[in-house]
């Protein structure tokens, strides 16, 4: 039960990728040493990110209502061949946040977190290395990238079961096995992804704000 977790991370990976998120910006390196600011806008926990939560729509305009004094837009993108939305929010031109949506465009499926000026609950950071996160012994919680993500490590945060580190760093293995230890040790987190968690009927998710109107 313990790598349940891993049946979400493909799907969530595939929607991700076609979105350019995770793979995508050119200054990835440099956010990685951007100086941390004292003051996040919004954090990501368990429960959402900000105000998005396992209720929150797939909806631009309630989105960018929740999101005032930023940028946010929504914007075209392809999997094999086919168009889905995705929903980015950005402070003037720096990225914050993508959001990809389910397969029916009507809920959130996942949010990817690329600047520190979204906090983090776990008080891990963009820029952390593996070591101060993981004990030195254990990988267990890792897997290696795939497709576009080939040559990162993918890791569950620490007690949770729907948030992931993206790590990058360098070495000269394959893609598609995870660095050694002593490799792994010092790479960074690139981004975080979270996805709702699952829920019961006992602890239905609480809507951050209305369903838009018909």
């Amino acid at each position: 039960m313990k790598h349940d977790w891993k049946a979400w991370l493909l799907p969530l990976v595939v929607s991700a990728l076609s979105a350019g998120s995770l793979s995508g910006c050119n200054d990835s390196d440099a956010s990685l040493h951007q100086p941390q600011p004292t003051n996040p806008i919004h954090y990501l926990s368990q429960d959402g990110v900000g105000p998005i939560n396992a209720a929150t729509p797939f909806n631009l305009r309630l989105i960018g209502d929740a999101f005032q004094g930023l940028n946010v837009t929504e914007e075209t993108n392809f999997i094999e061949g086919d168009k889905y939305p995705v929903i980015t929010i950005k402070q003037r031109t720096k990225p914050l946040l993508t959001i990809n949506p389910d397969h029916e465009h009507s809920k959130v499926f996942s949010v990817i977190v690329h600047d520190n000026y979204i906090g983090n609950r776990l008080e891990h950071k963009i820029g952390t290395k593996f070591v101060d996160i993981y004990p030195a012994d254990k990988i267990e919680d890792c897997v290696p990238g795939m497709e576009d993500l080939a040559g990162k490590v993918l890791c569950r945060a620490p007690n949770t079961g729907n948030i992931l580190y993206l790590f990058s760093g360098t070495w000269d293995g394959p893609n598609n096995n995870l660095p050694p230890l002593p490799v792994l040790a010092n790479w960074q987190i690139e981004s975080f992804i979270w996805k709702p968690p699952l829920q019961t009927a006992s602890t239905p998710p609480v809507p951050a704000f209305p369903e838009p109107a018909n």
